[in-house]
Formats: structure tokens, C-alpha cells, sequence
């Protein structure tokens, strides 16, 4: 079951990498400009999808992986949504503390992180790594409804 589990990380971890990969590149190709010039734009066009895809990759890797759909979905994206997001802002915090890249006067964690690798990287984006548990259990879960010929 461990093993399982790790390998739903796992899934989680390609895809959003994936996704971030993709979300960036396209981010360039369609506005013309860095992924951190416009927060506000760059980090819903990235943020969303982050949200999103992984997890829903997820909840198809766990319903064809576990019997427990449900509980095996919450283990399986919990874990790395709370990672991701303490680790996110770990890093942050500790390049801030080091100085960042040079002038850091009135410079916050979360402002370092948005404007140097993450513009998705908002309150609302960890808050809503609630959303991302959910899509997973649901789409773990789901069954769909088989249509039956009358006799």
C-alpha cells in the first residue's frame, strides 16, 4: 500500500512539473513576455492549471490502483499539496534570509517567491490546495453509470 502511495506522488510530482513546464512555455508563447512580468496574469494562467491536473491524473491513478478509492486519494494528494506549498515557501524564506538577489528592502517572502519563481504562489493559491485534495477524491471515486437495455 506504501508503495502505492509513493508511486501516486510520484504521478503528482511529473504531472505538475509537466504542467508547470507547459503552463510557462505557452504563458511566453501567447503574451510575449516573462512568466514573471504580470503576477496577476502569469500566476492565474499557471496557478489554475497547477491546481488542477495533477491531481486529476491522481484520482485517475488511484481509481484504477487502490480498492479504498477514497481514502487512498486523500493520502495520496494531502501529502504533497502541504509539501509543495511548505516547501515553496521554505526556500523562499531561507533565499530572503540570505539576501535574495541583492536589494531586499521592503521585500516579503511571498513577494520574493512570486516575483523570482512562482507568480501563481498567492494566499489564495495554498488555500486552495483544498480544492486540488478534492478533485482528486472525487475523480478517484467516481463510477460511472453503465446504460441497461431493458429485457
Amino acid at each position: 500500500m506504501v508503495g502505492k502511495i509513493v508511486a501516486g506522488w510520484m504521478v503528482i510530482t511529473f504531472s505538475y512539473f509537466l504542467t508547470m513546464y507547459a503552463m510557462f512555455t505557452l504563458y511566453r508563447a501567447i503574451f510575449k513576455e516573462p512568466i514573471d512580468y504580470n503576477w496577476d496574469l502569469s500566476g492565474t494562467f499557471a496557478g489554475i492549471p497547477l491546481l488542477i491536473i495533477p491531481y486529476l491524473l491522481a484520482g485517475v491513478y488511484t481509481s484504477k490502483v487502490f480498492v479504498n478509492k477514497r481514502s487512498a486519494a486523500l493520502w495520496v494528494s494531502i501529502i504533497p499539496v502541504l509539501c509543495e506549498r511548505l516547501l515553496i515557501y521554505l526556500i523562499g524564506y531561507l533565499l530572503v534570509l540570505g539576501g535574495g538577489d541583492g536589494s531586499m528592502n521592503g521585500i516579503t517572502t511571498m513577494m520574493f517567491i512570486r516575483g523570482e519563481a512562482a507568480p501563481y504562489y498567492t494566499h489564495t493559491y495554498i488555500i486552495c490546495g483544498v480544492i486540488s485534495v478534492l478533485i482528486c477524491m472525487i475523480v478517484a471515486s467516481y463510477k460511472p453509470k453503465v446504460n441497461q437495455l431493458p429485457h
